[in-house]
């Protein structure tokens, strides 16, 4: 929904209008708009979509005032970006996740303009934050990442000094494609195929069947599906989870003293490792003083990765 709506659901038209005009400040500085306050408001405050809602407002129940807010939010939205039709580089889009490449971008890393030791994995089932519609969501596919900085939201190769991009001439697809004043660049990207592991590894790489392993054996529907068993419970539950997280362990440690790889290389190869992706499930993994595995509920809101 966003812009703060469960602040003033329950009030009065008065109070949803006064946070409407907040929100329209908020976006209109964070873009750095051309464009004074009044001229846009008065597109907003016109627009029958806003008109309708603020003259029901008082008759209408939390649910469909909802519905309500989330139109004129898209009106509130629309008339905003429309101000700043260009990009001025200012890094806001890079401080708030990094891009998943597509297969259009695989130019780019067989050019070594972006190292595998530059990537994550993100796999099928992880828990990650939608940059698109401002939630978390639970990955249907695999996707292929540039990560972001440690404990924050910027993209790996955002300078922020200068605010520019390290390899802004040859940037991935999401990042020519999406613009910060214009949302529906979006719909332009559901038309194309992410890239994967699959697309940047050749069949006859001796790694290729400890990926496949690993995915078979560390499967993040079943550790899921383990970890809330545990919680509960129930029989198997730990068995389970367990077997997961030594054979993830295992698996990296093994292309570690065999291969030489570093944990860089094995974001790309096998993703995050399966403690962390356990935290952005919601779960917390511990050792008792017996060393036997330990699993409790936890917020599901850290270490999460842009999708």
């Amino acid at each position: 929904m966003g812009y703060g709506a469960a602040d003033f659901l329950g009030g009065s038209s008065a109070e949803m209008e006064t946070q409407t005009r907040r929100a329209l400040r908020e976006i209109l500085y964070e873009i750095q708009s051309p464009s004074t306050f009044e001229s846009v408001w008065h597109e907003v405050s016109s627009s029958r979509p806003y008109r309708e809602l603020l003259k029901s407002w008082e008759c209408l129940n939390r649910k469909q005032r909802v519905k309500g807010w989330q139109r004129a939010a898209r009106v509130l939205e629309q008339a905003a970006y429309a101000t700043r039709p260009y990009c001025l580089q200012c890094g806001t889009c890079c401080r708030k996740g990094s891009p998943s490449l597509f297969r259009v971008d695989l130019p780019l890393v067989l050019k070594g303009v972006i190292k595998r030791s530059n990537l994550i994995t993100l796999r099928r089932g992880e828990i990650c934050f939608s940059n698109e519609s401002n939630q978390l969501i639970q990955l249907p596919r695999e996707q292929v990442k540039i990560p972001e900085k440690s404990g924050t939201r910027e993209c790996l190769f955002f300078q922020g000094e200068t605010k520019g991009c390290e390899i802004y001439e040859s940037r991935p697809l999401q990042c020519r494609t999406l613009e910060c004043w214009n949302p529906d660049g979006f719909t332009i990207l559901t038309e194309s195929p992410f890239l994967t592991r699959l697309d940047l590894l050749s069949p006859q790489d001796p790694i290729l069947p400890v990926i496949k392993a690993h995915e078979e054996k560390c499967d993040l529907l079943n550790l899921e599906q383990g970890l809330k068993q545990a919680v509960d419970k129930k029989e198997g539950g730990l068995v389970l989870a367990a077997e997961a997280l030594g054979f993830d362990r295992h698996t990296r440690d093994f292309l570690g003293e065999k291969y030489g790889l570093r944990a860089d290389h094995l974001g790309f190869l096998l993703g995050r490792p399966l403690a962390e992706v356990a935290v952005s499930l919601g779960y917390r993994i511990s050792l008792d003083a017996d060393g036997r595995l330990q699993v409790s509920k936890e917020r599901a809101d850290s270490g999460l990765q842009g999708a």
